[in-house]
């Protein structure tokens, strides 16, 4: 059997098209959400560190100002802290839920994408290679002649569509559970320096 040129792929099964789509979909949510991430979910070690000291000293408006240099959705939620240390500890505490749900809803969105194709690729792969059986045997039945061998090049080629769907799925669970690692990383971030922010700057009210 000859090596298959890409029309001859997507010739196979009604279904190569679709998950090429599919495919290109998932390219083109991965690329916008790698770049919204590098922008947004990144928290800087030297900046909490300097936003510690800064707090340390009881100096909140530089701490602030430390913050906004850098950009991300953690410096904004410290900066948000620096302008509610006067505030009682429970609200503060509630101002940390708030940039936890706020950077959740942020970083998680569009994510489902990633989920949805892990889960339906293979079962359109699946059906592609279903159909190219079912028009293996026909053309069988129709020519009377060939055997084995016609349903054996029919099937073979069949499977190309289930074999395209599992390779889809598999990109799309691997690119799902990298960007959720990222955005529980940068949550937890969010949460422990929120908390660490409101212990601190309590003494020096």
């Amino acid at each position: 059997m000859h090596a298959m040129t890409f029309k001859e792929i997507l010739a196979v099964s009604q279904v190569i098209p679709v998950l090429l789509v599919l495919s290109v979909i998932c390219i083109t949510v991965t690329v916008e959400r790698w770049l919204y991430y590098i922008r947004n979910a990144g928290v800087s070690g030297h900046m909490l560190d300097r936003v510690r000291h800064h707090v340390k000293s009881g100096n909140f408006s530089e701490a602030k100002k430390e913050a906004l240099k850098s950009h991300g959705l953690v410096s904004q939620a410290i900066a948000a802290q620096m302008d509610a240390v006067h505030m009682a500890r429970n609200e503060r505490e509630s101002l940390v839920l708030y940039y936890h749900q706020r950077l959740q809803n942020l970083l998680g969105k569009r994510l489902w994408i990633f989920g949805t194709l892990s889960f339906i690729c293979p079962l359109i792969g699946l059906l592609g290679t279903v159909l190219g059986v079912i028009r293996a045997f026909r053309d069988l039945a129709i020519s009377g002649s060939g055997g084995p061998t016609i349903v054996a090049a029919g099937i073979s080629e069949a499977l190309i569509a289930t074999a395209g769907g599992i390779l889809v799925a598999i990109t799309a669970a691997i690119i799902y559970n990298w960007f959720n690692i990222w955005m529980k990383n940068t949550l937890s971030s969010n949460d422990i320096f929120g908390q660490e922010m409101i212990f601190l700057s309590s003494h020096h009210k």
